[in-house]
């Protein structure tokens, strides 16, 4: 409701000024509790009665159907993760200018003032396949610290 849009791309470009999660934080907090209980994390993983069964619903299931419910289970979770840093954590939006900035002020006592110049004048960011790899990393970072929380 905030974009106007279902569209990914701009939800994430809506959150260029600021992340979602900081005025959104009461949704983001039902929107996380009920990611865990659709990815039957703990406490929502009983799926059933344990004490009705000996090894849970997964007793018939072996070798290769099992391996198929597992991926299944861990797609969801990576997927819901994506979502979420997608939703709420500025999907691959990071602003890496001060990071380098500040790497460019730590090295420019070495000298490189033709490289400094160069990468602090955006050049290696007006590269989309440059701009692509660094978003691509950055959407991967968020939705990886966001597995790590789930799991």
């Amino acid at each position: 409701m905030l974009t106007g849009s279902l569209n990914l791309t701009v939800i994430i470009e809506a959150q260029r000024a600021i992340w979602f999660i900081v005025p959104l934080f009461p949704v983001f907090l039902i929107f996380f509790i009920g990611s865990i209980a659709e990815t039957n994390r703990a406490p929502f993983d009983l799926a059933e009665a344990e004490s009705e069964l000996v090894s849970g619903f997964m007793t018939e299931h072996a070798a290769v159907i099992f391996v198929f419910f597992f991926l299944a289970e861990y797609a969801s979770l990576v997927l819901i993760c994506i979502l979420t840093s997608i939703l709420f954590l500025g999907g691959y939006l990071f602003d890496y200018l001060p990071l380098f900035s500040l790497m460019f002020n730590l090295i420019q006592y070495i000298n490189f003032d033709y490289y400094i110049t160069n990468l602090y004048n955006e050049s290696i960011f007006s590269d989309p396949l440059m701009e692509g790899l660094l978003y691509g990393l950055t959407l991967g970072i968020k939705s990886c610290i966001m597995i790590f929380v789930f799991i």
